[in-house]
C-alpha cells in the first residue's frame, strides 16, 4: 500500500534502524529530510541518495542551548 505522505523527517537517519527506514522510505519515491549529530555522515547520505530525495540537517539535542530562537 502507497503512503499518502511524501516526504518524512527521520530523525537519526545516518545509522542504524534510522537508515533503513531512510533507505525504504527513498526507495518508495519519497523525500526525507535527515537529523543527525555528524556532518560527514549527513554529507555521505547526500551522496548515496542524491540532492534530490535528500536535506539535511546536522542537530545534537546535548548542544541545544546554542540554538538562536
Amino acid at each position: 500500500m502507497a503512503s499518502p505522505y511524501k516526504h518524512f523527517l527521520d530523525i537519526g537517519a545516518t545509522a542504524g534502524i534510522g537508515k533503513a527506514l531512510a533507505t525504504r522510505l527513498i526507495e518508495s519515491g519519497a523525500k526525507v529530510t535527515a537529523v543527525g549529530r555528524r556532518q560527514g555522515r549527513l554529507d555521505e547520505f547526500v551522496q548515496t541518495f542524491g540532492a534530490a530525495y535528500t536535506k539535511c540537517e546536522r542537530f545534537d539535542i546535548g548542544e541545544i542551548y546554542l540554538m538562536e530562537y
